[in-house]
């Protein structure tokens, strides 16, 4: 199955998921609120509000991680997502806390400013996004958002103020702060919406706005419920707190699934570093976290505790938990030094045993590089020593112009242009020469590596007329276009042929084509055709090729091969002048 036909799955899939979760947890509201559930509280609302924030933070810290492949979000709006999503999942499981384990309802508490953070954070993401779109805001939006904003706070801050007139300053502020916050958040949110709606419509951030917008709604809601004192647990308006976590949760799964459809360079590069990262800092930064999370609700716990005997052992023993918990970091800490200071050893043993091993493969390439070498150099050698042989034992009279006697000349001829070739093979492989790129013409340089090959009568060489230019050195790519001219005559051997090339531009790259009639080359050797050693020859040294590969990729540009008919493409990045 294509990429394409499973994405095209994936969507009526995870929708038809996502409403049939929301209908669910609607529905099992509603039943309680008709009919009535058993315990309603600690079988439903209370694991509503633990698994799905938990789930939501789980898939957020996902979406983080692989953010190098997100396009749809920048990261610093997701990391501020993602910590938004974090005081939330926090508050709630402070205030299940209190009301499921503790049995008790403190105000002003720990809880509250979770609460208050977490709209916050979502508004710095906002910003964060509506800046990276690099396009103007229009006045209009703003002023829209901003009297949005206002219409909504001003009923919603003077019943508080009327109710709350007589409590504490610090708790007329925590119950200020609530519609402050909400109304600061529903600025950009209105913004954001305006933008999506008039220049581009993204699903992701659509969804997140939709969220938002239910969790405000559930806010004010919720504010005036706590006025009139008519909230208690189950109460309908929980659907649409639990509605935004499952929003949000789905989107942060949409996120990552299509952060796996994305590629981008140097992503090996890039998840090493980032695993390096998490190595030396991940397991100090989670406890560091941890620690404070304990720390501040232990001790936000014990200051609602009475002055009697039996809260202060309970208060005696939140001390002794917050030092054993210390301990028990500290002990871990140390030890995940000693576990990455072993890694690093190891590491460093592998990667030396790693050098001596391809060390040592070199030393064997050579080794076999020398064989091969010998071997060929035999032949022609032995060659040319017959025929000055046989020219010692020509008649006293015998000129070189005699038929016989250019007939050896040619053969020694020919016998040391193949050494020069192979000896010229092996210098390309090894040598690691400095380039010195300029503006060159493909077909001057194509021509001029011609002059320097003797080409046989029955081979006929078409080179088309151009202008194409390239940024390269002339030098190596002579040697490119050499190998791969005597490549194609060797090939095409002593039956009549042709070798032909061809030039193209894009956008991004020029290509150059040069392909003949000879022989195909076999399927199981194509793949490898350009690894050192490999020749589909009965002589050579099947180095010349590999010296195309590295000089091509040196010019940052990639060579392959094709059949049907024999041909090298070069493909080389476009570079203005």
């Amino acid at each position: 199955m294509n990429q394409k036909s499973k994405n095209n799955r994936f969507l009526p899939i995870w929708g038809v998921t996502l409403v049939s979760v929301l209908g669910s947890i609607a529905g099992l509201y509603f039943i309680n609120i008709n009919i009535g559930i058993n315990d309603f509280s600690n079988l439903v609302s209370l694991p509503l509000f633990s698994i799905i924030p938990g789930v939501l933070i789980i898939l957020s810290v996902w979406a983080v991680a692989e953010s190098k492949n997100i396009v749809q979000i920048p990261r610093n709006s997701l990391i501020f997502l993602t910590l938004a999503f974090s005081c939330w999942f926090a508050a709630e499981q402070i205030w299940n806390l209190y009301e499921h384990v503790l049995g008790i309802d403190p105000y002003p508490s720990i809880a509250d400013f979770f609460y208050l953070a977490a709209p916050i954070l979502m508004f710095v993401g906002l910003i964060l996004y509506l800046k990276s779109t690099e396009k103007k805001i229009s006045k209009k939006a703003i002023f829209v958002g901003i009297a949005a904003s206002l219409i909504i706070l001003i009923p919603s801050v003077l019943p508080i103020w009327e109710v709350s007139f007589e409590d504490e300053p610090i708790e007329i502020i925590i119950a200020l702060a609530y519609p402050v916050v909400d109304a600061v958040l529903l600025v950009p949110l209105i913004i954001a919406m305006l933008f999506l709606i008039t220049n581009r419509r993204d699903f992701f951030w659509m969804m997140i706005l939709a969220g938002i917008a239910t969790m405000i709604t559930a806010d004010s809601i919720f504010l005036f419920l706590i006025i009139e004192d008519a909230y208690v647990d189950g109460h309908p308006v929980d659907i649409l707190f639990v509605s935004s976590y499952t929003i949000w949760s789905f989107m942060m799964f949409y996120l990552v699934r299509q952060s796996k459809q994305e590629t981008k360079s140097n992503l090996q590069e890039i998840n090493a570093r980032n695993t390096k990262a998490i190595e030396k800092y991940g397991v100090h930064l989670a406890l560091i976290f941890i620690n404070l999370t304990v720390v501040v609700f232990l001790i936000g716990t014990s200051f609602y505790m009475g002055p009697d005997s039996e809260d202060g052992i309970l208060q005696f023993f939140f001390w002794f938990l917050i030092v054993l918990v210390i301990i028990f970091s500290s002990i871990v800490v140390i030890l995940n030094s000693r576990l990455n200071k072993s890694l690093e050893n190891r590491t460093k043993q592998l990667e030396d045993i790693s050098k001596e091993l391809i060390k040592n493969e070199r030393f064997s390439a050579i080794g076999e590089l020398a064989s091969r070498i010998s071997h060929d150099i035999r032949n022609p050698l032995s060659n040319i020593q017959m025929s000055i042989e046989l020219m010692k034992n020509s008649p006293k009279d015998a000129k070189i112009s005699d038929d016989d006697i250019n007939v050896k000349l040619q053969l020694v001829s020919k016998n040391i242009e193949r050494i020069s070739h192979q000896v010229n093979d092996v210098l390309g492989y090894v040598k690691n020469q400095t380039m010195n790129k300029k503006w060159m013409k493909i077909s001057e340089s194509v021509q001029e590596s011609i002059e320097t090959v003797t080409v046989p009568s029955n081979i006929v060489i078409k080179i088309p007329k151009s202008n194409l230019m390239i940024y390269a050195d002339p030098f190596q790519m002579q040697i490119v276009f050499n190998n791969i001219i005597i490549n194609a005559i060797q090939s095409i051997g002593n039956n009549h042929g042709e070798i032909t090339s061809k030039f193209s531009e894009n956008e991004n790259e020029v290509q150059i084509e040069i392909a003949n009639t000879g022989p195909e080359i076999p399927e199981n050797v194509l793949p490898h055709i350009f690894d050192s050693l490999v020749t589909t020859k009965q002589i050579g040294t099947g180095l010349g090729l590999s010296s195309c590969k590295t000089i091509i990729e040196n010019h940052q540009g990639k060579i392959y091969a094709k059949n049907n008919p024999t041909t090298f493409v070069i493909k080389l990045p476009k570079t203005e002048r």
